[in-house]
């Protein structure tokens, strides 16, 4: 099966992030951070299509080992033009890896033989999470601000380990659009510009 093209995809799903900043993210309000950031990015694909190959129930980028012969042709291209590749400066490469998910009321837990990710809804006053309203990424929406008691990462001679830091927790949907004639094929992806980060670490 020959992978698609950029311009044949659409993936939705649910986003998880937590990064090194002890404050919410800059990029979320537009702004920059100096120096880049260090991160650990979670896209669970809910409902997604490459082309004719379903994509539904993976994980990006470290994609889970559960994915079919036909779902990683695809995502080999696929992470590195949408889920991550139009967000970092540069992709590390893609990795199938094996995947547990556990999750209950208001928490999530990933844990893959590089890293471990643990993530908790902030609640206000009246017991429901607490959102950010007209953020700056386009591919998000229902933005729900988490809190990560911990997350750490190893991979490609990097370590980073952190504790009690702020998280995203939010709905995300991205799709090529159609290209105009003169449009170069990189400038056709519905998401946000690319972030100044150190590497890509999704789990």
């Amino acid at each position: 099966m020959t992978p698609p093209e950029p311009d044949d995809w659409q993936v939705r799903g649910v986003y998880h992030e937590t990064c090194a900043s002890e404050g919410y993210c800059p990029y979320y309000f537009g702004r920059d951070k100096e120096g880049g950031c260090r991160y650990f990015m979670v896209f669970r694909v809910t409902d997604g299509k490459a082309g004719d190959v379903d994509l539904s129930g993976v994980v990006a980028i470290y994609i889970g080992d559960n994915a079919t012969q036909a779902q990683r042709e695809a995502l080999d291209r696929l992470a590195v033009v949408a889920l991550g590749g139009v967000m970092m400066k540069r992709v590390l490469g893609v990795h199938y890896v094996p995947i547990e998910i556990q999750q209950g009321e208001g928490w999530v837990h990933f844990r893959m033989p590089s890293g471990e990710m643990r993530m908790e809804l902030t609640k206000g006053l009246d017991g429901s999470a607490v959102r950010l309203e007209n953020q700056t990424l386009p591919f998000l929406s229902n933005v729900k601000a988490a809190h990560a008691p911990f997350w750490h990462w190893a991979d490609h001679d990097r370590h980073f380990d952190y504790r009690n830091r702020c998280g995203t927790w939010a709905d995300f949907e991205m799709s090529a659009r159609p290209a105009e004639p003169s449009q170069p094929a990189a400038d056709r992806i519905d998401v946000a510009p690319r972030r100044e980060k150190d590497a890509v670490r999704p789990a």
